[in-house]
């Protein structure tokens, strides 16, 4: 049986794994308007790779649906939140990076 401030750990830490590839999807959305199959497959990998991590490291073979769905949570909230203010800054990477 799980602790009430281990559960919480749990929750925060597949929230900030969520907001982490939240970034990346903001970061390869720019990407997917020429090269949609490319950014899907590494968006793809990053998140099989975050919940493999999450559901084997942090939460020891512990899986639970709650914890799939905090992650995936966090990926939607801050794509719609910090992911529009930051959109400007994916789209002058990806300008700078195709100029080189």
């Amino acid at each position: 049986m799980n602790t009430p401030a281990q559960q919480a750990q749990r929750f925060l830490l597949a929230w900030l794994i969520g907001c982490l590839l939240g970034v990346l999807y903001g970061a390869l959305r720019p990407l997917r308007r020429k090269h949609p199959h490319l950014a899907d497959l590494l968006f793809a990998a990053a998140t099989g790779w975050g919940w493999l991590e999450h559901s084997f490291r942090i939460c020891r073979g512990d899986m639970r649906l709650p914890y799939t769905l905090c992650l995936l949570l966090g990926i939607w909230v801050f794509d719609r939140t910090a992911g529009v203010w930051l959109q400007p800054v994916f789209v002058l990477f990806w300008k700078g990076l195709g100029g080189i």
